[in-house]
């Protein structure tokens, strides 16, 4: 499945949401990630990798496209920081 390049900046549909999820396997860092570094495709910062407060962000973009609390920036620094070094 392809995922959609994201229409806007601001926000996500749950369209969208679905299909970043669906192509991330259910999981929701991996699909924020991808949001992010779609935003960033779209604000002309494709050669920039995601920050986590860009992360963060499209996490939060994606829980609140289908209707889920928003997540904590601890806790989600410390995931895709335990995968950095997983990773490695």
């Amino acid at each position: 499945m392809k995922v959609p390049t994201i229409s806007t900046l601001d926000t996500l549909t749950l369209d969208e949401a679905r299909a970043y999820l669906d192509a991330a396997k259910g999981d929701e860092l991996e699909a924020a990630v991808a949001v992010a570094t779609d935003r960033n495709k779209l604000d002309g910062s494709a050669s920039i990798s995601p920050d986590e407060a860009e992360v963060h962000h499209a996490f939060f973009l994606l829980r609140r496209a289908r209707g889920l609390e928003a997540p904590s920036f601890d806790t989600m620094r410390v995931s895709l920081r335990k995968r950095l070094v997983e990773a490695a």
